[in-house]
């Protein structure tokens, strides 16, 4: 038989080139952790923003105090967001992205109303009371002087959020109407209205001082518990009923 030839690779050429369009391992690899790095950054980069806007009010703010905070150089973070506007946005809109995912969690169980809505309550109290300076801020981008005398596309983002901030709270009202309808709350009431008081009571941490949440810190999922008894009595279930959902 003759002789193959044996094939070699081409003169300038790696015999096991990577495949067309991805880039070598090496590469690949450190975009990973070029990734990572930059995805810890921007959550430190909410944070100390959810802090400033909340210590200092939206229009009192400013980016190089968000620099400040972190220690870092204001180009870093002025690298990521081109103005104040767009970095309170995605402080809002990050905080629910993770606020919506877990109460449509929640409300998606296939068990009573009632147990829904009291353990809604209890993970909203909580939240509030841990990411005081996030809630803080929604409270105020929601709220009619955060979008007055702002720009056409921040009035529009301020909007945007409200909408989404309605979204979330609607589901308490979705919550306590099917209470009603399961006997596990009185029926035959305006639910829209008694779904802000609702609301009302778990964002009660709010208005609280620095120094008194500080005190609690350690008792936190107490406190939120705490402020869902008082929310769901106050939306009218019986002694019985919450004797049941707070025993558990």
């Amino acid at each position: 038989m003759p002789e193959r030839k044996r094939q070699t690779p081409d003169k300038g050429r790696p015999a096991n080139p990577a495949p067309r369009g991805r880039p070598p391992r090496r590469e690949r690899n450190f975009a990973a952790i070029r990734g990572g790095e930059d995805t810890e950054f921007r959550r430190r980069i909410l944070i100390a923003a959810a802090e400033i806007f909340a210590e200092r009010g939206f229009a009192a703010a400013s980016i190089d105090e968000v620099a400040k905070r972190l220690d870092a150089t204001k180009g870093l973070v002025y690298h990521r967001y081109r103005s104040k506007g767009e970095l309170l946005t995605d402080v809002c809109e990050d905080g629910l992205d993770r606020l919506t995912a877990r109460l449509d969690e929640i409300a998606g169980r296939r068990e009573p109303a009632i147990t829904r809505l009291t353990e809604a309550a209890a993970f909203h109290a909580g939240q509030v009371i841990g990411e005081i300076a996030l809630h803080r801020t929604l409270a105020e981008v929601t709220s009619f002087a955060a979008s007055s005398g702002r720009s056409d596309e921040e009035a529009r983002a301020v909007a945007a959020l409200t909408a989404r901030r309605q979204a979330y709270d609607a589901i308490f009202t979705a919550l306590i109407d099917d209470a009603a309808d399961q006997r596990d709350l009185p029926a035959g009431r305006d639910t829209r209205m008694l779904g802000r008081i609702f609301i009302g009571a778990l964002d009660a941490p709010l208005h609280w001082p620095p120094e008194t949440l500080s005190e609690l810190a350690e008792k936190r999922d107490l406190i939120a518990r705490q402020l869902a008894y008082f929310a769901i009595r106050g939306a009218g279930a019986s002694d019985a009923t919450l004797m049941a959902e707070f025993s558990r």
